[in-house]
């Protein structure tokens, strides 16, 4: 563990050097998304948006379960597994303009509904080309969490699953694993990777105590443990009845395009429970700055 360690960091310090990253711009953006997406806003866009409840979006830190629930979902015959789709981002950068994130906070407030719910339709019509007119579909791209309150006024009989986990392992898993360019501009660095999840976790709790009941939050650890009760629950929160084939999850044969490919083909485990404990005398300055 002492020898990988030092691995990680040398390839993750090596990474960081090359990129161009902001912490400041990331919290003036978790800042701006507070400031517009109120309680006047969803008075003010009350009845918006397109009406269909189809989608199913996952999303959390990456790392924090968003596959597993998506290959449990995915498994039911009602639903189609669409993986990390871009849909949610392009339909902001086409609506709002470069994804510049002051236009977008600032024309949101000035929209009227019948745009809300052309955004709406548009997400529909997507995902029904791609999911061959499925019932149900799930979209699990993980920081679409910075999207739910534009999902709430575009699609609002859509239901989220907010993952989460062990913030000391969630941050760890980040370090350890490398993505595509461009994807996770945090990851390279722990203290880095420790401020943005309390943004993360911030952000999260403020669209739980805005949108209550339109979020079901799930627990790895809970799921792992608890497993057939944790899978009736989401199941009953997607209107879906229950389905053998979702406790069979790792027999899903679909393609998945994530880090967690093995972990989602395997049945339930509990080996990545705790695992920061293997590198506890690296991470304790961190951990100790980690909200949970």
């Amino acid at each position: 563990f002492d020898k990988s360690f030092t691995f990680y960091k040398e390839a993750n310090t090596i990474c960081r050097k090359k990129i161009d990253f902001s912490f400041k711009l990331e919290e003036k953006q978790f800042q701006e998304i507070k400031d517009t997406f109120d309680r006047k806003l969803y008075e003010k866009y009350q009845n918006s948006g397109n009406s269909d409840s189809s989608p199913i979006f996952i999303l959390g830190m990456p790392r924090s379960g968003t596959t597993l629930i998506e290959q449990i979902l995915s498994s039911h015959p009602k639903v189609f597994g669409a993986g990390e789709v871009e849909f949610i981002p392009d339909l902001i950068k086409k609506n709002f303009g470069n994804n510049n994130l002051s236009l977008f906070l600032k024309e949101v407030v000035d929209f009227n509904k019948n745009t809300l719910k052309k955004i709406g339709e548009e997400y529909i019509i997507q995902m029904k080309k791609i999911s061959d007119n499925s019932e149900i579909s799930t979209d699990k791209l993980p920081r679409n969490f910075l999207s739910v309150g534009l999902i709430k006024l575009i699609l609002p009989k859509s239901k989220i699953i907010h993952c989460y986990r062990n913030p000391k392992d969630n941050c760890l898993s980040i370090f350890k694993n490398h993505f595509p360019a461009g994807r996770i501009n945090y990851g390279y660095d722990f203290d880095e990777i420790v401020k943005y999840y309390n943004l993360y976790y911030d952000l999260m709790n403020y669209w739980n105590n805005l949108l209550p009941d339109f979020i079901f939050n799930i627990k790895y650890e809970n799921l792992i443990y608890h497993t057939k009760i944790e899978i009736k629950n989401l199941l009953r929160f997607c209107d879906l009845n229950w389905s053998d084939h979702c406790l069979n999850f790792h027999m899903n044969k679909k393609p998945i395009k994530t880090a967690s490919d093995i972990q989602a083909r395997s049945k339930i485990y509990s080996n990545s429970i705790d695992l920061w404990k293997n590198y506890e005398k690296y991470l304790n300055e961190y951990n100790a700055k980690l909200k949970n």
